[in-house]
């Protein structure tokens, strides 16, 4: 898959005049070099540890980079905004905060954003305890059966 995607990027990027030369490593090698910043670009993923916006805010804090901060991004109005999201309570003036933040990295636009997978459950009437949480993959420990049935 890497190699087809390396290509095709390479094709699209030469049809706009831009020569380029993909480096294929280990992802943690990779992760390490865009942490000094020795990467242009490169492909990664992120799933959410905990249902708040700021763990997906936190990746583009330039406080944040050479940690989180992959992409090295440093708007000082973004930093701003993030540093007061931080000291704030859930409630809805953090949620627009949380929307000023987006429309910034909108306009800036430090990601191509790839891919959003979508899944669909089916669960049995013999399943107890099912419920979809946003961020934990491992609710299948919280699962019981019903004998009966």
């Amino acid at each position: 898959m890497g190699r087809l995607r390396d290509e095709l990027w390479r094709r699209n990027l030469a049809a706009i005049g831009l020569r380029v030369v993909f480096k294929s490593d280990k992802k943690t090698e990779i992760i390490k070099a865009s942490r000094l910043g020795k990467v242009q670009m490169f492909e990664t993923n992120w799933v959410a540890d905990f249902p708040d916006g700021d763990n997906f805010f936190q990746l583009l804090y330039g406080g944040n980079i050479g940690r989180a901060n992959y992409a090295r991004f440093n708007l000082p109005a973004y930093n701003q905004l993030y540093e007061r999201v931080r000291s704030m309570p859930d409630a809805p003036a953090r949620t627009r905060l949380f929307d000023d933040m987006s429309q910034l990295i909108h306009a800036y636009n430090p990601w191509v954003l790839l891919t959003q997978p979508i899944s669909a459950d089916l669960r049995q009437s013999w399943l107890k305890n099912y419920k979809r949480h946003p961020v934990e993959f491992s609710n299948w420990r919280y699962l019981d059966i019903s004998p009966g049935r």
